[in-house]
């Protein structure tokens, strides 16, 4: 039998209907006409023209197509590419349907040439079409693969992670040998009963099943590339007999080993001419192609326009984009930091100035005279001095933030700085009362007061403390007049997307909404996988816009519609901003 392997090989399909099902290698799917639900574990994905999805190896997932439905599947080779990449960890999020990426561009045009090969038949057509395959897997390693130091995870999950990963990882290393849940439970140091209860929840699978699995993910590889007898594939992959090996291949793939090589066998040998496609598919693949090709490259004597003088700025400044954010309010203290904003002001013409930290226990409390606003006046008075309105988040933000988007650099630290919540409410009202008094409610008006999402507030529970604060600093401010505009909670654009999908029902349940909300943008893009959280940095040239649309698109999905949107802080990095790689040109 033929046992060269193909990196990649694509298939057209019209009106697929694939029960529930599984196999080792990734494979993408991509809409020409007509509408395809994926349903990948327990989530749907509708898909129309232009859309694609990437299942990774080994999920579960279903597969039906409307009547008007033409598309191709494009099958990867896993273990080929694990040998390019040196590596057997492959995840990747590739989903139009429910991710924007400026990368997706290119992946459609990548496969559209591909797909525009079938038409094109010459001498060197194989040889072109193979360089396709590899540029097209570059474009997906290079954007859509998610690696195994991305991985994002709240901290109490971390424990549960690292066990899933220990047994994850003695099962890959082990599967050839008799193994037994006994020997992963003693290495472990757990009890039987309790391991496999805990694989069952945390796996969805026995022990038996997961260790079947995993010997299947490798011995349909050598049935399908080798020419290897079924009893050696079924003892070299830790199968103690050919008839236990045939046994669970049936229970997953519903046919023998022999039937199974057969039939790959068989489709490998067909000509190639009796896959040809009806003349009314062609003409239809032709048009969509045509399509395409007009899509990407319109006519157009339209030129782009980059405008980076500072200068130049001041012009193209809307209203809803005149804001800088500065950071700790009480740089503004340093006079270098002082002559910097009045210079980047006079240039642009900014209209907000957005400060953090305000209510910091070093400048504005003391244990001898109490709550001290002094030194934030300073800085108040600045700003208003240089015709630039405060946006004040009124919580306690570390200053060198974040590794990830969940530990910050000293968490210990930061608990400190904050209050609890009774000095928290002494302090607003405190300091409502000052603002009133100094600045007067008309001018109040025109300010935004924040209140940011601190991990320990747990915004994601119903009862969360968050709500409880941010209640506070809405009611009190409401009390001297209903314009004053109070808004939050600084989510983290992409990476924080998903867990709005929870978050806005709570907060659409309750009595108090926000005048605006705020989010963050650090390039982070997140998926859930397996009950778990994981984010990549993402290099989408038009990242901040499709985030923003999938944002928005949420907050309709789930009612949650707030009259304001703001991004208010900006930067490549969730770092602790370094001058080299978070450097104002970067953060404009």
């Amino acid at each position: 039998m033929d046992t060269t392997r193909k990196l990649m090989q694509f298939h057209f399909i019209a009106q697929a209907e694939t029960a529930t099902h599984y196999h080792q290698n990734p494979e993408m799917f991509y809409v020409l006409r007509g509408n395809l639900d994926i349903k990948i574990d327990d989530k749907m994905y509708k898909m129309q023209s232009g859309d694609i999805v990437l299942i990774n190896a080994n999920k579960r997932h279903t597969v039906i197509g409307n009547e008007e439905l033409l598309g191709a599947r494009f099958e990867i080779d896993f273990h080929l590419l694990a040998e390019y990449m040196g590596s057997m960890q492959l995840l990747f999020w590739c989903n139009t349907v429910a991710d924007r990426n400026h990368a997706y561009s290119n992946l459609r045009r990548l496969l559209d040439r591909i797909l525009t090969r079938y038409f094109e038949k010459d001498d060197k057509s194989a040889l072109y079409l193979n360089a396709l395959y590899f540029e097209t897997l570059y474009v997906l390693t290079s954007n859509f693969l998610v690696k195994a130091d991305d991985v994002r995870l709240n901290l109490e999950d971390s424990q549960d992670r690292m066990r899933i990963r220990q047994i994850q990882n003695y099962v890959q290393a082990n599967y050839q040998s008799q193994i037994s849940l006994n020997d992963l439970a003693d290495r472990l140091y757990l009890s039987n009963a309790y391991l496999s209860k805990y694989i069952k929840k945390n796996l969805g699978m026995t022990f038996m099943e997961y260790l079947n699995n995993v010997r299947l993910f490798h011995a349909v590889d050598e049935l399908m590339y080798s020419d290897k007898n079924l009893t050696h594939i079924a003892y070299d992959n830790g199968f103690p007999t050919s008839a236990s090996f045939t046994k669970a291949f049936r229970e997953i793939y519903n046919e023998s080993p022999s039937e199974y090589r057969k039939k790959i066998q068989d489709e490998k040998e067909k000509d190639e001419k009796e896959k040809m496609l009806q003349q009314e598919e062609e003409q239809r693949i032709l048009e969509y192609l045509k399509f395409r090709a007009h899509k990407e490259n319109p006519q157009s004597t339209r030129k782009k326009e980059y405008i980076i003088n500072a200068g130049n700025v001041k012009d193209t400044l809307t209203d809803c984009s005149k804001a800088i954010s500065i950071g700790d309010g009480y740089l503004l203290l340093q006079s270098e930091a002082q002559h910097q904003v009045e210079k980047i002001q006079k240039q642009t013409g900014v209209k907000y100035a957005r400060i953090w930290n305000i209510l910091s226990r070093e400048y504005c409390f003391s244990e001898k005279e109490g709550y001290n606003f002094r030194r934030l006046d300073q800085v108040l008075d600045f700003l208003l001095d240089h015709h630039m309105k405060p946006y004040l988040e009124v919580g306690s933000k570390p200053s060198l933030f974040m590794y990830t988007p969940e530990r910050s650099i000293n968490i210990e630290k930061s608990k400190m700085d904050s209050y609890d919540f009774k000095t928290f409410s002494e302090i607003i009202r405190e300091l409502c009362v000052h603002l009133v008094n100094r600045y007067g409610v008309e001018e109040l008006e025109t300010w935004y007061f924040e209140y940011w999402n601190d991990p320990s507030l747990n915004i994601t529970e119903p009862d969360g403390e968050y709500y409880q604060r941010f209640d506070l600093l809405y009611q009190t401010m409401k009390n001297y007049s209903e314009e004053i505009s109070v808004g939050g909670a600084g989510f983290i654009l992409g990476y924080e997307t998903l867990v709005c999908k929870k978050i806005f029902p709570i907060w659409k349940a309750r009595e108090i909404h926000p005048d605006f909300l705020s989010v963050c943008s650090f390039q982070y893009i997140a998926l859930v996988e397996e009950g778990g959280r994981l984010g990549r940095k993402s290099i989408d040239s038009e990242y901040m816009l499709n985030q923003i649309e999938i944002m928005k698109n949420v907050m309709e999905e789930t009612g949650f519609q707030i009259p304001e949107f703001h991004i208010d802080e900006w930067n490549f990095t969730i770092s602790n901003r370094n001058v080299l790689n978070d450097s104002c040109e970067q953060g404009a």
